[in-house]
């Protein structure tokens, strides 16, 4: 039967958790696309397990074409630092107008309610660069975020212009459109839009979109240009098959969630901004001792609270005065780590372990 060892429990130096990741999957995506895959062969990875399959790297990544593996954003135009994205520990995808992620069909993509939240590097558009496109033409499903030659665009019918079918980005006093989102020397932004409704006239009318923490609803204007669809398949940073078309995305994109039949509240959209811009730290701790066996069977179990992607030392005492190492690079299990000390020894009356963040 396992026991308790009467173990001190120390505490380390407090980690930075990943804010922004925890309170995105808190608010329960249907589907949620971190980005920080460094090879392409298992593709893109649904966070939340809901999608079919993992979505494809569309392109010829690495060798000055599109890359992932990057850095992502730790400030957003403004210079506003954004540390619950977790430093060093985000990364992200680098369409750079040669490549694009295939999400899937994109009618597992759709609904006529639909929130979409991500983080983009603005690049210079080509007329219709697709940041997210279900690619439907469907209005009582279809839904595009687009970068173009006059900024921003949302749009929820293909096969239409105008007030009934799209939205374009202006200034905040509405004299023109705001071409900042398609200036490179604009660097991130962080980007929460969606719509609802029956039709898609409604749906247009009901557009929401937040820049940088800010509503700024009022800014979208009805413009007068189409927005085609392809391929039939739901894509992050591009449009039709040819990874190379003009309507890939040139610069970056990160942290993709897609909420279907749901259309985030602004109260939930705060909370995800306020994840963004606040660093939540965590106590480096051990959380939990358990013993088993006996003789030269005994051993510990020791469980500690992690960061992701990171390594750890374990040592032990007798004494608290003198540690011995057991690991030096012991990887990390996510949120929570367990470690097994199979040399534990089981006639000691005090046994001590302490865990560091290696460097």
């Amino acid at each position: 039967m396992k026991k308790i060892l009467p173990l001190l429990i120390l505490s380390q130096m407090p980690v930075q958790a990943a804010n922004y990741q925890n309170t995105v999957i808190k608010l329960a995506p249907t589907f949620y696309y971190e980005l920080n895959e460094t090879e392409t062969e298992g593709g893109a990875i649904d966070t939340m397990g809901n999608a079919p399959a993992p979505g494809i790297f569309n392109g010829q990544y690495g060798g000055g074409g599109p890359t992932i593996g990057e850095p992502g954003p730790l400030e957003l135009f403004g210079g506003i630092a954004v540390p619950g994205l977790g430093g060093a520990d985000n990364l992200a995808h680098f369409s750079n107008n040669q490549g694009h992620i295939t999400l899937g069909d994109g009618n597992l993509f759709a609904s006529s309610a639909i929130t979409v939240a991500f983080f983009f590097k603005a690049g210079p558009a080509q007329g219709g660069d697709r940041l997210f496109t279900n690619n439907l033409t469907s209005a009582t499903k279809s839904f595009q975020v687009v970068t173009a030659n006059d900024g921003l665009v949302l749009s929820v019918d293909p096969n239409s212009t105008g007030e009934t079918a799209e939205r374009t980005l202006y200034v905040e006093d509405n004299s023109e459109p705001d071409r900042r989102l398609i200036d490179s020397e604009s660097g991130w932004f962080h980007i929460v839009a969606s719509t609802e409704g029956a039709t898609g006239a409604e749906r247009a009318n009901n557009f929401k979109i937040w820049v940088n923490g800010v509503n700024r609803t009022e800014n979208l204007q009805p413009n007068a240009t189409g927005w085609g669809t392809d391929t039939g398949m739901a894509k992050i940073g591009g449009r039709r098959a040819d990874p190379t078309d003009s309507t890939t995305h040139p610069g970056a994109q990160d942290e993709v969630a897609i909420w279907l039949d749901r259309a985030l509240t602004d109260k939930e959209v705060e909370t995800l901004w306020e994840s963004a811009i606040t660093e939540k730290t965590i106590p480096l701790i051990i959380t939990d001792v358990l013993t088993a066996g006996e003789g030269d069977d005994f051993s510990a179990t020791i469980t500690w609270q992690s960061r992701p992607n990171r390594n750890y030392l374990v040592f032990s005492s007798t004494d608290l005065l003198v540690w011995n190492e057991l690991t030096d690079s012991y990887p990390s299990e996510g949120e929570l780590t367990t470690f097994i000390d199979s040399a534990a020894p089981a006639t000691a009356a005090h046994y001590f372990y302490k865990v560091e963040e290696a460097e």
